[in-house]
């Protein structure tokens, strides 16, 4: 290797590009799952009789904004956001329980689509093609 005659010039080496694997279909599959569930949400408080119109816009815009960040999250394999999203999925798991313990789900056919949608995103993140994508990279 021969040093340039001008000390201040960039090296001129090149790298060689770091082994990314592309995203696995199941990944993007489970965020679809989990948008759909947003957008299942969102339909079930519009329908609901006793929405202010103030209110609506404000639960529907702090719980997209919360979606999308979780979507982000996922897609950039930080682990805390799997951690995070299948720790609040017990919620969905509840709200799945007291319709079913109420003999609402059949008339509230949203919201429990809705959990029932949450409920496999978290069952979904534990697929072995994501659980490789969540692994820890060296270096």
């Amino acid at each position: 290797m021969s040093e340039s005659p001008n000390p201040y010039e960039a090296p001129t080496a090149v790298l060689p590009a770091p082994d990314i694997p592309p995203m696995p279909s199941v990944l993007l599959a489970t965020l679809a799952c989990y948008l759909a569930h947003y957008v299942l949400e969102v339909l079930s408080l519009w329908s609901s009789a006793s929405v202010e119109m103030g209110m609506f816009l404000a639960v529907a815009s702090v719980n997209g904004a919360y979606c999308l960040a979780m979507c982000v999250a996922l897609w950039r394999r930080w682990q805390w956001a799997r951690v995070w999203l299948v720790m609040t999925t017990v919620i969905a798991a509840f709200v799945l329980l007291m319709l079913v313990r109420r003999g609402l789900w059949l008339t509230e056919w949203m919201s429990t689509l809705a959990s029932l949608l949450r409920i496999a995103v978290a069952g979904m993140l534990f697929l072995p093609p994501v659980r490789r994508w969540f692994a820890r990279r060296p270096g």
